[in-house]
């Protein structure tokens, strides 16, 4: 804004206003202060000064919290739909005779590893061959394969037969862990495996 002396009625305002106005077709903002009680009736103080706060900061606090709410509307909508269901099948697991403890023998693991394993199994699936996970993974089986048919190459009864799931946990367990001692340590930190 450029304010003239003769709006003014101010002949020392003229000299300020003409020193402080913007050369060119550049557009100036100056701040401008009506002052009543004094001889300077208007004071022209230079460009003002942005109030950084008011027009910068807060604009983009306002933008980057309407950000996070839609971002964490996105999120909540497509877990919605993420949810996985676990597919339709009839599956009945296959009668294995004996106790765990024959399952574990039949699938190669060693007695000393028994502890370990039933405790990890117990967890997972609580011992049940046709267990799928319904929080969203749909892992299954005993030691809950994610998917399911990483168990294959042990069986093709994999889907039902706890003995062929066993063969595929012992190779987990000492595949990713090294030994069912370290599978289980890792369990009871992080409460998966």
């Amino acid at each position: 804004m450029v304010l003239l002396a003769s709006q003014a009625n101010n002949p020392f305002v003229g000299a300020v206003a003409a020193a402080d106005a913007p050369s060119g077709n550049a557009a100036g903002v100056y701040e401008v202060k009506l002052n009543t009680n004094t001889a300077s009736v208007i004071e022209i103080a230079g460009p003002k000064k942005p109030d950084f706060d008011a027009e910068v900061l807060v604009p983009l606090r306002a933008a980057q919290a309407e950000a996070a709410r839609k971002a964490a509307e996105a999120k909540a909508a497509a877990k919605r739909k993420a949810v996985r269901k676990a597919p339709v099948v009839n599956l009945t697991a296959v009668a294995v005779p004996g106790t765990h403890a024959d399952w574990m023998r039949a699938a190669g693991i060693a007695e000393s590893d028994f502890g370990f394993v039933d405790y990890i199994i117990d967890r997972e699936s609580g011992w049940v061959a046709t267990k799928w996970n319904y929080g969203g993974s749909s892992a299954y089986g005993l030691g809950q394969a994610l998917p399911a048919t990483k168990m294959a190459a042990f069986g093709a009864d994999y889907m039902t037969n706890p003995v062929t799931q066993l063969k595929w946990a012992n190779a987990y367990a000492k595949g990713r862990y090294g030994s069912w001692a370290n599978a289980y340590s890792f369990w009871v930190t992080r409460h998966v495996w």
